[in-house]
């Protein structure tokens, strides 16, 4: 039957959006009519509206004529505002093989209509076509977000073309309105996801390479996957709701697993509560090694620091309890091929927290102290929250939905946390909670108070404390000595790599001297010998960014530069999708290679100052470690 292969594709694909269709009952508002072709071809027609989205005489040709007309200079990325009988897409596709798709569709009946009636598979089966929409846009803003921070897709995010399908952009004009600010929305967060400042980025690359003896000298939390499978997680915030329920952890360290961001541990302390089993930190900040500072062995017994070692080592040196290693989804990670488990972290300790749970295997995932919200006082934490709370004024805040109020005051920073956690959730195979009593709604979880949570899924002692430590590994001597070795042969590596680099960047600048110096000259007009100079070297410019397709480039360099180079790069597909070829539209892009090139060069200086300083330390270490083993 052509709708089950339909439906049974999409599950596999987005199985939230295929529950909705299989769920949706069929009323006949849609009805499929064959054309004046000589093949049948179908139409599609809208009874209530009486709107026939095609014509009867060739509805494909429609479709074709519509894409034909458009201009495509640079077609890699597409939104499609409405479905159809699937011929826009599918012509997008039969004129631009290599683009990616985003079709978001209001009406779940219109899917099943064409489902029952039309074969879709090659649209669904593609992994560059992303289905959304048929409820709230805002739940589908996960699949929004994972389709525009495709890697692919990230380069021509100031270079889409939205393609409205007419009939049902006139009827659902509202909701593919707030579809687009949806869209703009994720690429906002993508972009926010990579960062605008590569000094940033340099901080956590930095502390990474100063943290490599603690990263060898310690386990990760690859130890611990599933080992909680299907037993209760709690994650514990410090947002100011948590006053009213944080007693409620007392008795419950051995029926749950309790993981707590780094803010709130002080808070426990406050209350006389036992310390949370993990506690999460991934701040690039040295503020964050002050959230430890006094607290003892006892304050912290069998609890263990879970950290990405992207942060200062002076967090791990005032933690005065155990530690474990947590990699982020980072490229400097991959690249340091240290097997300690890594997890796609969002940007607060609280989102680490969800992660290390899910990978723990725990369900369901209970937040209590997770506002993400601001209280009506402008109160941000908990009582007995290291710094207080921040001093906050009402033009610092936004509004978004509230879990018991209509609305509910925030800051831009907690709407990130927010929507990272929306993502988080639509991922996750288990039951997710907000026991939070408070704050920001988060989509895609169940909301019920802390003591509801408890009564309904914390009964039995799970023996959480002994359980952690039966399955951590002891990382045997010889393992320790031939990371290091390994380390330091990389280190080596990546500094030859990076004068390489900086080689290839100086080259591509003479090259950008020798274009401009043709153009200015010429008056931006060259002709004969000039022309055939000027595009020679230009098209030298534009393919030396194809020498950083490389394993060693995304590994070494890329969480770096990726701030200005994904800028960059998509400055100069804007520019190609806005103007046809020309030495006009040249001058504008030499600029940007211009800038692409220099800055490349210079940040690369400054990782080579890093890496300088990295080997200087794993040397000693390497010495160090030696006089152990003697010892």
């Amino acid at each position: 039957m052509l709708y089950k292969k339909n439906i049974e594709a999409l599950a596999k694909r987005n199985p939230r959006l295929a529950q909705i269709i299989d769920n949706t009952q069929l009323t006949g508002r849609y009805v499929i009519a064959p054309s004046q072709r000589k093949d049948k071809l179908p139409s599609l027609i809208d009874i209530k509206f009486n709107k026939n989205f095609y014509n009867n005489i060739d509805p494909y040709r429609v479709a074709e004529q519509d894409i034909k007309q458009r201009k495509l200079n640079v077609p890699d990325l597409a939104v499609f505002l409405g479905f159809g009988l699937s011929y826009e897409a599918c012509e997008y596709i039969r004129q631009c093989p290599r683009a990616r798709l985003l079709i978001i569709e209001r009406d779940p009946e219109l899917l099943k209509t064409v489902f029952s009636t039309h074969n879709c598979l090659d649209l669904i089966n593609s992994s560059n076509v992303f289905f959304a929409g048929c409820e709230d846009i805002r739940m589908s803003y996960p699949v929004i977000f994972n389709f525009f921070n495709m890697t692919a897709n990230m380069y021509f995010l100031k270079a889409i073309n939205v393609i409205e399908q007419p009939v049902s952009f006139a009827v659902n004009k509202d909701y593919y309105l707030n579809s687009l600010q949806m869209v703009k929305e994720a690429i906002n967060q993508v972009l926010l996801l990579y960062g605008n400042d590569p000094y940033d980025s340099l901080l956590g690359i930095k502390f990474t390479l100063r943290n490599i003896p603690t990263i060898i000298d310690y386990t990760g939390i690859a130890d611990l996957k599933d080992v909680f499978k299907g037993k209760p997680g709690i994650v514990v915030a410090s947002g100011p709701s948590l006053d009213k329920n944080v007693k409620l952890l007392e008795g419950l360290r051995e029926k749950a697993v309790i993981c707590a961001a780094d803010g709130s541990v002080k808070i426990l302390k406050h209350h006389n509560l036992p310390p949370a089993h993990f506690v999460t930190s991934l701040e690039r900040v040295i503020a964050t090694s002050y959230l430890f500072e006094g607290l003892t062995e006892e304050d912290v017994k069998d609890s263990y620091l879970a950290a990405c070692p992207v942060v200062v080592p002076e967090t791990y040196a005032n933690f005065p309890g155990e530690k474990i290693i947590v990699f982020r989804k980072f490229a400097t990670f991959e690249w340091l091929d240290i097997k300690k488990g890594i997890l796609d972290i969002g940007p607060s300790a609280g989102n680490m927290a969800f992660k290390v749970l899910e990978y723990l295997g725990c369900d369901p995932i209970i937040m209590i102290g997770q506002d993400l919200a601001i209280t009506d006082d402008l109160v941000t934490h908990a009582a007995g929250f290291h710094y207080g709370s921040d001093k906050l004024t009402e033009k610092d805040l936004i509004e978004v939905e509230g879990n018991y109020q209509e609305r509910v005051k925030t800051r831009p920073v907690y709407k990130q946390f927010l929507l990272h956690y929306e993502r988080d959730i639509a991922t996750y195979q288990g039951t997710a909670i907000n026991a939070t009593e408070g704050g920001a709604k988060i989509h895609g979880t169940q909301i019920m108070t802390f003591k509801e949570a408890i009564d309904k899924y914390i009964k039995e002692d799970i023996n959480t404390t002994s359980e952690i430590k039966k399955h951590l590994k002891q990382i045997k001597h010889k393992e320790k000595e031939r990371q290091i070795k390994e380390t330091l042969k990389k280190l080596y590596h990546a500094k030859d790599f990076c004068n390489k680099t900086i080689d290839i960047c100086n080259e591509s600048l003479e090259k950008c001297a020798v274009v401009e110096e043709i153009l200015r000259r010429t008056d931006v007009a060259p002709k004969g010998e000039d022309y055939t100079t000027y595009k020679a070297n230009m098209k030298i410019v534009e393919d030396t960014v194809q020498k950083f397709a490389t394993n060693d480039f995304y590994l070494i360099l890329m969480h770096y530069v990726q701030s200005i180079y994904i800028k960059v790069v998509q400055d100069i597909n804007s520019i190609k999708h806005k103007q046809s070829d020309s030495p006009e539209r040249d001058v504008l892009l030499l600029l940007k290679y211009k800038e692409l090139y220099s800055v490349l060069g210079s940040l690369i200086k400054k990782l080579l100052e890093e890496f300088d300083i990295s080997i200087e330390i794993m040397e000693k270490f390497k010495v160090e470690f030696a006089e152990r083993k003697v010892k």
